[in-house]
């Protein structure tokens, strides 16, 4: 998403070997969250699902990514490898809305290609997976209340996911989204320039038809879609928390 976009990932998002999760496997594994959200400090973005787009809209600016099957994210900075939201030390920034997908990790659903059956996966190596601290995800050889509810969390967040991408692909269908760029010059020296995303022009949306907007309504596609023009407004945060720091006067 910015200037020197990287190259479409062979894996989502924060993995990079993703094995099936099985007792047999896995059953000395335990989850442990303490251990921060290091894996997410150079995502400049982040796919988000239509249930969170209001919570989103409160922090981070939403934009449209992708061609033909546009991609709703947060924005998280303003530099290919950035984010501003992740600290030095591991924490999220203090009163910012952690994304699902964020959160959701390390656990993902994956569809084998054969059979088409969707399993559990994880990322073998994230450091959250650990055998000496944390929850264990099995007891005798059972799931546990913790892996049933991140199981189930990433379920969830997975049919939001395809929500939030039937609504990118009415808009792109309605021909509401348009190619934009932002070029920040900021103040104490220093520009940045992120580019490659869609966002809709508020004007565009009288082109919609009484019919159309009222299917959008009975699928609860409005508050989203307001989501994402308000959060526009969530530009200014990440250019005051991306800005270099002044000079130190002499």
């Amino acid at each position: 998403m910015s200037e020197s976009a990287s190259p479409a990932r062979a894996m989502p998002l924060f993995f990079r070997r993703v094995v099936g999760l099985a007792p047999e496997k896995h059953a000395s594994l335990r989850l442990d969250r303490s251990s921060g959200f290091g894996y997410a400090a150079t995502a400049q973005s982040v796919p988000i699902g239509l249930g969170e787009m209001e919570a989103v809209s409160q922090h981070y600016p939403i934009l449209f990514a992708g061609g033909a099957q546009p991609t709703a994210v947060a924005l998280l900075g303003l530099r290919e490898g950035e984010n501003l939201f992740v600290l030095p030390d591991g924490s999220w920034r203090r009163d910012s809305y952690v994304p699902a997908y964020v959160r959701a990790f390390p656990f993902i659903f994956v569809e084998d290609e054969a059979t088409k059956a969707v399993y559990v996966g994880i990322e073998a190596d994230a450091d959250c997976l650990r055998p000496d601290a944390g929850t264990p995800l099995f007891e005798d050889g059972k799931p546990t209340a913790a892996l049933n509810e991140s199981v189930a969390f990433c379920s969830a967040f997975r049919d939001n996911l395809n929500a939030a991408a039937a609504l990118g692909r009415a808009l792109e269908a309605e021909g509401l989204l348009e190619e934009e760029e932002a070029n920040i010059t900021f103040t104490h020296g220093g520009a940045s320039r992120v580019r490659g995303f869609r966002i809709i022009k508020p004007e565009r949306l009288d082109r919609v038809s009484d019919e159309t907007f009222l299917d959008w309504r009975r699928r609860g596609w409005l508050g989203p879609l307001y989501a994402h023009l308000h959060s526009m407004a969530r530009w200014s945060r990440l250019i005051d928390l991306g800005a270099p720091a002044a000079p130190l006067a002499h």
